[in-house]
């Protein structure tokens, strides 16, 4: 008699599949006791093996976002899907939602509040802002609508490399990511002729700053003023639009002031790089 390789007491239904950690090992099986053994059976290790490459596949599509308030006053961020103007896929982990926008207080006994969510690579181009007030129920949030009510824009392109978004395309997911503030009529030629006066205003309504490890980090905070670029009241404490380079110092370009300034201040977050959205205190 051969001996079963499973415990005889527990029935199939009872045994729970461990996949290996970081891809190193082998997938096992664990019954109620917490008993521990291996996939022995060709055909259920041919099964095993193809639903721990499909869960790490799956948690490697996935991109970390966390959200910050170090302001005093409570903020409500939304988020949404560029092209069809509803709430994108996102799953807030651990603040509370309420008609698609994450609550996130303001500063309280020197403690800021963090949001930490998960967007999957497919969720495309896409769209933060942060409201200062709640949108009623019934009403959807929609930064797509950012330029239109004057808030700033944080513009990202979640993706894969196999999509064509990531660089390099053996990347397994990444997140571009930007600052806005482009008034909703600027164009190119309104730039250069008087820095897009009297085409809607700056997109502008709270200071933020975007990061993530090993990339250029994104710094725009007011307070509004009337120079050097015009009358659209673009935030002063926000690089430079017409420099050579983007991110980390005051002096390069931390954000679009227009649709085509080169180089382009955006960055790529790669697999393992979170998106920190930091939105800041003062004006």
């Amino acid at each position: 008699m051969v001996a079963s390789p499973y415990p005889v007491l527990a029935a199939p239904a009872d045994w729970i599949l461990i996949c290996p950690q970081e891809g190193s090992g082998e997938p096992q099986f664990r019954d109620r006791r917490g008993h521990v053994f291996p996939v022995i059976m060709p055909g259920e290790r041919a099964i095993a093996d193809k639903l721990c490459s499909l869960s790490a596949t799956a948690a490697a599509e996935n991109v970390n976002v966390s959200v910050s308030n170090n302001g005093t006053n409570t903020i409500y961020v939304a988020f949404t899907d560029y092209s069809t103007q509803l709430p994108g896929p996102i799953t807030w982990t651990n603040c509370t939602v309420v008609n698609n926008q994450v609550i996130i207080p303001g500063v309280t006994g020197g403690v800021t509040t963090t949001c930490n969510a998960l967007v999957p690579a497919t969720a495309g181009i896409t769209r933060f802002c942060a409201f200062t007030t709640q949108v009623p129920v019934g009403q959807s949030p929609n930064c797509n609508l950012a330029q239109a009510h004057n808030q700033t824009n944080i513009e990202t392109n979640f993706g894969t490399g196999s999509n064509g978004v990531c660089y390099p395309a053996s990347l397994s997911s990444c997140v571009w990511y930007d600052i806005s503030v482009i008034p909703q009529n600027c164009t190119p030629a309104a730039w250069t002729l008087n820095y897009c006066q009297n085409t809607g205003g700056a997109a502008y309504n709270l200071p933020v700053s975007l990061s993530s490890s090993g990339q250029p980090t994104f710094t725009c905070q007011g307070p509004p003023s009337s120079t050097p670029y015009g009358n659209a009241n673009y935030p002063s404490n926000c690089g430079i639009p017409t420099a050579t380079c983007i991110g980390n110092s005051t002096t390069c370009d931390n954000a679009y002031f227009w649709p085509t300034p080169s180089p382009q201040p955006n960055s790529e977050a790669q697999p393992g790089q979170a998106l920190n959205i930091a939105f800041l205190a003062g004006p």
